[in-house]
């Protein structure tokens, strides 16, 4: 092999290696840390005045050893204002102003009506679909455990992940693992653990975003259905 031959051989070989290592060590590169996407995160849920999604919820409960799926339409709107309501024949429907929250279930006369607070809504819960916190003053935010991701056996696909804990002694959520889209910053995948030890599982899609959500639309009216306070 001639002398120019060579030169060409190694640059070629040395522009592969560079490709190859790239590929390989991209990854880690060019990773975000926790802190950078909470940020994005957060700034994404700060421009968001208003959310409507359909979702799926699988819940392992452990008093009944068996996995739960259902499945809805959710919205909601700055300040603290939602509607959430699951599908079929009995399913529940909860929606709330911000200050009363109603729980009613399909076909009822009847819709219990409360006073919202932390123990009947968790605000985490909801901190980043409604509006109703701050995630770095709320959370303590992680990149995920790599034994949760094995004893979730969640799929990592192309969201941006954080392991959320929730910073409040009083919280009915051990922690949150959560998936945001990498383009619009929203969450897509949800998983939480609450102090009962059921786990749940929400998927949404179809997320559409400033709709100019009217908010009569969070208060429960239904004529011939009577409140229980």
């Amino acid at each position: 092999m001639c002398a120019n031959d060579q030169k060409l051989f190694s640059r070629s070989l040395t522009g592969l290696f560079t490709i190859l290592m790239a590929m390989v060590l991209s990854p880690q590169l060019f990773a975000q840390s926790p802190d950078q996407v909470a940020t994005k995160v957060q700034s994404a849920y700060e421009a968001t005045q208003d959310l409507t999604m359909d979702f799926v919820q699988e819940t392992y409960v452990e008093v009944l050893e068996r996995k739960v799926k259902k499945q809805g339409k959710a919205q909601f709107k700055k300040p603290g204002k939602f509607a959430i309501e699951y599908a079929g024949k009995k399913g529940r429907e909860y929606r709330s102003d911000g200050k009363t929250l109603w729980v009613y279930r399909s076909g009822d006369k009847q819709v219990e009506v409360y006073e919202v607070n932390d123990e009947r809504v968790p605000a985490e819960a909801l901190s980043f679909l409604g509006g109703l916190g701050n995630l770095k003053r709320d959370f303590a935010v992680e990149t995920v455990d790599e034994k949760k991701w094995q004893n979730l056996g969640a799929k990592k696909g192309n969201l941006d992940w954080l392991e959320l804990t929730p910073l409040k002694k009083q919280s009915q959520i051990q922690w949150m693992v959560m998936g945001f889209d990498a383009k619009t910053h929203l969450a897509t995948e949800v998983y939480f653990l609450t102090d009962s030890n059921n786990l749940s599982h929400y998927s949404f899609s179809r997320l559409q975003s400033n709709q100019g959500l009217p908010a009569e639309g969070f208060v429960f009216t239904k004529p011939g259905v009577k409140e229980l306070r």
